[in-house]
């Protein structure tokens, strides 16, 4: 399924629309967004602080970041399996203000610490993939299989 019929420019995340990388940002209405969101991150137990619970859901690995450097070649490390396949990413803001985006996975990885300065927290999800990776800005990124629905 095609989600996102139009390009999508937020304020400060590949927001040129003669930029090669930022025509690619495709921005997903609500009910795109809560579709993907019941494939994907609604699967995992949440916490109140909008986190997902980690003591209640299964998670492949966890690893630490310090800074940008550190957060890109992660990204870089997590998501090059989905660029030789040429997949797009979701990826899902802490901040409901900031609406769903997809764009390629290579794309994602070459504007990683773009990604990290949009909001507090977010998760990327592959297209059709089976994991979700949650960025938490205390330097946490989880990586975790997405529990059958």
């Amino acid at each position: 399924m095609t989600y996102g019929s139009r390009p999508g420019y937020l304020p400060g995340f590949m927001n040129d629309p003669n930029d090669d990388d930022g025509s690619q940002v495709v921005k997903l209405d609500h009910a795109e967004s809560r579709e993907l969101e019941a494939l994907s991150l609604n699967r995992f137990p949440p916490t109140v602080s909008a986190g997902l619970d980690w003591d209640s859901a299964v998670y492949d690995e966890r690893r630490s970041w310090d800074d940008e450097d550190d957060w890109a070649k992660i990204a870089a490390d997590l998501l090059t399996p989905y660029m030789s396949e040429g997949r797009r990413v979701a990826v899902f803001w802490g901040d409901l203000r900031v609406p769903t985006v997809t764009i390629p996975a290579e794309t994602a990885v070459r504007h990683a610490r773009k990604l990290l300065s949009m909001e507090p927290h977010f998760w990327i999800y592959p297209l059709g993939g089976p994991v979700l990776i949650e960025c938490l800005m205390d330097g946490q990124v989880t990586v975790a299989p997405i529990p059958s629905g």
